[in-house]
């Protein structure tokens, strides 16, 4: 057999060897990667963050490069406390979170070293009723007239916290519309079913305010000698935006004792009630 021959046999071999290869790889069928729904952080979550649906959304990703433990369902971690931080885009994992407690109704919660104090108030010193757990506020006493002196008004405290309006410690709660499915082609929409009308809540005739010691005395006095109004702030607002007024009571001139003698005395100047301070 000559050389050439032998060439063109073996490089027909290696052709067929070749086309085979290719056949194999082509024919292979192709594997199929498993993807699952995960629950993703759309910012970072601090440590104590208490998870809302609004800081959560979902991914599919490769089954093998997602956590054992990752959640699958926002419903599955909403209203959770983050224990260790999670960046935003990570997967939210169930052992980065804690199951916030829960308290028995309307619990006070009052923090170590703070005093809850309660107030009458109605519609008009409640800002309409709009007043709710979890609001800040200032308030503010209002002195009666004396003379001819007009009422003096005196923001006391600021920046207080809403315990509880009556004996409810919880802030409204809102529901959610669901939504309706729209009905097949052809078919008439079925009619809603009637909403009941849920009863008006209450009226406050109590609101009880977070303070400190000294804001819990000084409280106290100016509801026994004063007007008291609750004016709602802006969430926004910075605690020390304004600053906070000394009470200051004016002074009254004392009565003649009967049978004494000499012209009636009385205290010029006005008493001050500056927190747990009475200054003459």
């Amino acid at each position: 057999m000559s050389r050439r021959n032998i060439t063109i046999i073996v490089v027909a071999v290696l052709a067929l060897a070749a086309g085979l290869v290719a056949y194999g790889i082509l024919t292979q069928p192709k594997k199929v990667v498993a993807m699952r729904q995960v629950v993703t952080a759309l910012d970072p979550l601090p440590k104590h963050a208490h998870i809302g649906p609004q800081m959560l959304g979902t991914e599919q990703r490769q089954a093998d490069q997602v956590p054992v433990d990752a959640a699958s369902n926002p419903g599955e971690v909403i209203g959770d406390i983050v224990t260790q931080p999670i960046a935003a885009g990570d997967v939210v994992e169930f052992s980065s979170l804690a199951k916030a407690p829960i308290l028995p109704p309307n619990e006070l919660q009052v923090k170590v070293g703070m005093r809850a104090v309660t107030i009458p108030v109605d519609a008009v010193k409640s800002v309409g009723g709009l007043v709710n757990p979890g609001d800040r506020v200032d308030v503010l006493a209002i002195v009666a007239r004396t003379g001819v002196a007009p009422p003096a008004p005196y923001a006391i405290l600021r920046d207080v916290e809403v315990l509880a309006g009556n004996h409810v410690t919880g802030p409204p709660i809102s529901i959610a519309p669901v939504a309706v499915s729209p009905p097949p082609a052809g078919q008439a929409p079925a009619s809603p079913a009637p909403t009941p009308t849920p009863a008006p809540p209450l009226p406050a005739v109590t609101v009880t305010l977070e303070g400190t010691p000294a804001q819990a005395d000084i409280l106290a006095t100016a509801d026994i000698n004063t007007v008291l109004r609750l004016a709602l702030r802006s969430p926004g607002e910075p605690a020390r935006s304004q600053p906070v007024q000394p009470l200051v009571f004016p002074a009254v001139a004392q009565a003649k004792p009967e049978g004494a003698s000499g012209p009636v005395s009385s205290h010029p100047g006005v008493t001050v009630i500056n927190g747990d301070t009475v200054e003459p």
